[in-house]
């Protein structure tokens, strides 16, 4: 394999080290073309690099992630390269929902068939890129953007990128030491809403997109011998005031997370110097409220918070090629 393939295998690689340990499948085809089914479009296939599924945990329904993956350089991460990549995904995801030829190579069962989604996954292979990759984004015009009614986009850019690897490295990590169980023993929390119940079992739940970019992401988890059973939570605000982690406080008794014996870790991913603090001063503030009970002290006691190993995720090209599982 060329250098330049190496480069391109990095942002798959990546992806698949970081999906399955939220619990995401792969479609079996992979760089695969298919009909285009659009007279506007000026094309006669769309490609896929790869397509992600996993079941909603509100709906019960299988979403699809038609993935375009992208492995650039710090330089090349930009508004024009984006833009590019946006167009060609929001014309290949109109398709795939319509599409015989995408449906026949990528659907596992017409069953629970939810919706084919687009991502766009922006792997930064120098590990050089230091923006914010928001501000980047936002200067992308949307409304030059051929998204469909009803189809949706969404981006995955090097940060988001990096906070991910660091979490799966932290999972790992846990696992070795023997303070976390295996796949089987775990799911991603959801918690019933007003207007949606989660569907059947709680266990086994992946991690949806939405919850991969929100502010904290809860997993609950099975006992051992070595641990008790319960939740870690990866917090991935800055920890700069004491209202948030009351926020978060009043979420895990809102959410029941105090309800029995369970074991709760915070762990945060990217937070201040002044969060510990911060979280220490939030489960005072929060006992105040409550009148200082003894029950929920012994709730605020067994808290345990703790900063993650921030990872970078970098391989070497040249080493790519050699590589089973690329």
């Amino acid at each position: 394999m060329s250098e330049t393939g190496n480069i391109e295998a990095l942002a798959k690689l990546v992806s698949k080290d970081i999906f399955k340990w939220f619990k995401w499948g792969t479609c079996a085809p992979k760089d695969e073309d298919w009909s285009c089914e659009s007279d506007h479009h000026g094309k006669n296939t769309h490609p896929s690099d790869v397509v992600f599924y996993y079941e909603d945990p509100y709906t019960g329904q299988t979403q699809y992630l038609n993935t375009d993956l992208k492995s650039y350089a710090a330089g090349s991460i930009t508004k024009s390269s984006i833009t590019r990549a946006l167009k060609t995904l929001a014309m290949s995801v109109e398709c795939a929902n319509i599409s015989d030829s995408w449906q026949n190579k990528f659907l596992l069962n017409d069953v629970g068939f939810g919706e084919v989604s687009g991502m766009l996954f922006i792997y930064n292979h120098d590990n050089e890129y230091d923006k914010d990759f928001q501000v980047e984004l936002d200067k992308v015009e949307f409304r030059e953007i051929p998204v469909a009614d009803g189809n949706e986009l969404v981006v995955v850019g090097p940060d988001l990128i990096r906070r991910l690897c660091d979490v799966v490295s932290d999972m790992k990590m846990l696992k070795a030491e023997d303070m976390f169980p295996g796949q089987d023993e775990y799911t991603f929390f959801y918690p019933d809403l007003i207007r949606a119940r989660r569907c059947g079992d709680e266990w086994g739940k992946p991690a949806t997109i939405e919850a991969l970019s929100s502010p904290w992401l809860i997993i609950k988890h099975r006992g051992r011998r070595e641990f008790k059973g319960g939740f870690i939570i990866y917090y991935h605000e800055s920890g700069e005031t004491v209202d948030e982690f009351i926020y978060l406080i009043d979420a895990m008794s809102h959410y029941q997370m105090f309800s029995s014996d369970y074991s709760i870790r915070v762990r945060f991913t990217a937070a201040s110097s002044n969060a510990n603090a911060n979280f220490e001063k939030a489960k005072y503030e929060y006992l105040k409220m409550w009148g200082n009970d003894e029950g929920r002290k012994r709730q605020m006691d067994s808290l345990e918070v703790q900063r993650i190993t921030n990872f970078t995720k970098s391989f070497n090209p040249m080493e790519i090629g050699m590589r089973e599982d690329v």
